[in-house]
């Protein structure tokens, strides 16, 4: 067996040596070394393989497979022998997720990296590496200030020797600057920084360089330097084939020709990014450069490939948040052995069986979409799991400044809504709301430890004895997603001392995946809004604010196939501007915009809710009224051309009018007459109203 082992650290050895200049050998030897490993149940060389397959998978741009590969490196980190690797997999795991874009999951990944280090006294190499990777992730939250805080913090680890994270290191106070707006010390490291890169000849560090050269131009103004770089930069990365901080650059290029209104240029780029994306797998960023597109064709009043881009970007944001999802479930399922390792107090066979059941939880929280059935689910699962007498879901309102429990259920029994103010200093989730903490207490009882515990709650002992609900151990824990914290769960026991520090682990599992449902589920919600929004946003007429012709075109067969199946009224009216080509050709187009949009204004103002308008196209007017009494209807025209005489003119010169041509259905009595027909006798009334002379009005009175 000593041989193999010899063979494993040989392996290792070979596979670190060719890591980042030959990656096709790299992960052929990693491979071989994880069955070699897997064969001989060598802990060090599972850990080592599964971990240099994470590092080979994040520099190609796999970032889920990276954390999957992670993720089973750090199971192997509990074993003693290997407790000092844990920091580097959690800053792998960090970095990863830094590309991935989850900063602030990031950022505790690579704190809990330095509070190991600190506390076991070992890998104090990799200190300043660390800060450096926090700062990175503290400047894609714009947080520059906390960023240069961090690197001077861990200065004393500097090891000067290290020139790539000399480097790394100028060029994160160049972002930094830049953020800050210290143009001049901004410019000053990314030279210092250039220098060390041509120096080390390091290519990533250049791209960066490149790149602040880029922000820095387009922050001071001079957008023809910046335009240089920024294609410079993304020229190299594909020529070089490295992908290293490509999205970041390509989505700030993109944001950069859109504000300059280089449209097209952006639209090309774009579809080379979604390309280069797919074919990297790079399945969390595709979903953001079609909001990008959608963006621009709304810009461009292109609303039809605007939906269809927005539409594609939601569902990939669900389709990415679904495999998300799934992969924390294989996350969850590989940590099995690590909760199993640390259950205390409970048989080996309890725990699995426990941790079964929190899995199949899972599943149920991840296929659900229906909010009222997940409350029940949870309910009922965690009554059977933790023993519990009560269980409650609160929502954080911050425009109202309140916590919306949105269920609780006690004995059984759904007990309704509640509302909680922020500013209720009594209140143990107000605390939870604030604090971004688990509040935790296995004896009420126990005033003077809870006082001690939480001092920031202002309860008195009169209050848990007069208005409590007798529950005895009470866990609310806080619902946190990548972003923010968006809500608790309560669950209270009537017995004392119910949850162990091992019911603790699993609630927090629980309470993870709960926030990303919750996320998912709102997220639907504003979905369907948003569809809803830009669906109106495209039949509305930009210039004078009503409906178009888009939407006559959409609605008018829906509303006279309805007047037909319901025996409605049905009246249909063209209406048209006299004088109005004059006034164009005379005055400008301004002028006549300005006569459209005070003529649309006349129409809502004279129908108000009773009936639809339609801009049917240059100076023409539709309205339709279903469902109104005719003697109504025509008060309502009548009113229009009384007001049309006197609505807009120039000086003595020229009035603009309006003429009117209308056809009336009594009782949807038109089943015979196809639409195009019916808008015909409109059409038909008004060339004869205008005929007739100017600011007249032509009615029809269709029966079959």
């Amino acid at each position: 067996m000593s041989e193999i082992n010899n063979q494993i650290k040989s392996l290792v050895l070979e596979i670190e040596d060719v890591l980042f200049s030959d990656y096709a050998q790299a992960r052929r030897k990693a491979e071989h070394l994880l069955d070699l490993s897997n064969e001989a149940n060598d802990v060090f060389g599972i850990y080592k393989a599964n971990n240099l397959l994470g590092i080979l998978c994040s520099d190609e741009g796999r970032i889920d497979e990276a954390l999957n590969y992670y993720t089973i490196a750090m199971t192997y980190t509990s074993i003693n022998e290997l407790r000092k690797e844990k920091p580097v997999v959690l800053n792998n795991i960090g970095t990863a997720l830094i590309i991935k874009q989850n900063y602030f999951e990031a950022i505790e990944n690579l704190s809990n990296a330095l509070n190991l280090i600190y506390e076991y006294d070992e890998r104090k190499d990799m200190i300043f590496t660390l800060n450096l990777n926090i700062a990175d992730a503290y400047l894609h939250i714009n947080q520059p200030e906390e960023a240069i805080k961090v690197i001077e913090r861990a200065m004393p680890f500097y090891d000067a020797e290290e020139k790539e994270e000399g480097a790394v290191m100028l060029a994160t106070f160049a972002y930094a600057y830049i953020l800050l707006k210290d143009y001049n010390r901004a410019f000053e490291y990314i030279l210092l920084c250039e220098e060390a890169a041509q120096n080390m000849q390091y290519v990533v560090i250049q791209i960066l360089v490149d790149y602040y050269k880029a922000k820095y131009f387009e922050m001071t103004d001079a957008h023809d330097d910046a335009m240089y770089f920024y294609e410079k930069v993304i020229k190299n990365q594909l020529d070089g084939n490295t992908f290293y901080y490509y999205n970041q650059i390509s989505l700030d290029f993109i944001a950069f020709l859109k504000r300059n209104q280089h449209m097209d240029k952006a639209k090309r780029y774009i579809e080379q990014s979604i390309k280069i994306a797919t074919e990297k797998s790079w399945h969390w960023i595709i979903q953001y450069y079609y909001k990008a597109l959608s963006e621009i064709y709304a810009v461009e009043n292109d609303w039809k490939n605007a939906m269809t881009s927005v539409n594609t970007y939601f569902e990939l944001e669900q389709a990415y948040k679904h495999k998300s999802n799934l992969l924390n479930l294989n996350y969850f399922k590989i940590q099995e052995k690590v909760l199993m390792m640390n259950v205390k107090n409970r048989s080996l066979n309890d725990s699995i069986h426990r941790l079964k059941q929190v899995n199949n939880i899972l599943k149920l929280i991840n296929a659900t979409s229906d909010l009222n059935a997940l409350i029940e689910i949870l309910y009922n699962s965690l009554k059977v799991l933790f023993n519990i007498d009560t269980f409650a879901l609160g929502i954080y309102d911050d425009h109202q400044q309140f916590i919306h429990y949105i269920a609780k259920y006690e004995n059984g029994v759904s007990v309704g809504e509640s509302m909680i103010s922020y500013q209720n200093e009594k209140s143990f989730s107000v605390f939870v709301m604030k604090s971004e903490k688990p509040f935790i207490i296995n004896d009420i009882s126990d005033f003077s430890g809870l006082q001690e515990k939480y001092p920031n709650v202002k309860l008195v002992v009169e209050d848990i004895i007069n208005y409590g609900n007798h529950s005895q151990s009470i866990v609310i824990w806080p619902l946190i997603t990548e972003s923010r914290s968006i809500g608790l769960i309560n669950c209270q026991s009537l017995t004392k001392n119910l949850f162990t520090d091992f019911d603790l682990e699993l609630i927090e599992m629980l309470a993870a995946h709960l926030a990303v449902a919750l996320e998912n589920y709102q997220q639907k919600s504003e979905l369907n809004e948003a569809i809803i929004r830009l669906n109106r946003l495209s039949f509305l007429d930009s210039l004078t604010n009503v409906y178009n012709r888009q939407a006559f075109n959409e609605y008018l067969p829906q509303f006279y196939q309805k007047a037909i199946d319901e025996e409605q009224n049905l009246i249909f009216a063209m209406v048209d501007l006299d004088n109005f080509k004059s006034l164009n050709d005379q005055y400008g187009h301004q002028e006549g915009d300005q006569c459209l949009i005070t003529f649309a204004d006349l129409l809502k103002r004279t129908i108000g809710n009773l009936g639809h308008i339609y801009r049917y196209g240059g100076d023409e007017f539709s309205l339709l009224f279903v469902g109104l009494e005719r003697e109504v209807v025509l008060k309502l025209l009548e009113e229009i051309m009384i007001l049309s005489r006197q609505f807009y003119s120039v000086g003595d010169v020229l009035k603009v009018t309006a003429s009117m041509g209308v056809v009336s259905v009594e009782n949807g009595n038109c089943k015979n007459l196809p639409l195009n027909a019916f808008v015909n006798y409109a059409d038909n009334a008004l060339y004869i109203a205008k005929n007739e002379g100017k600011n007249t009005f032509k009615f029809v009175d269709y029966s079959e």
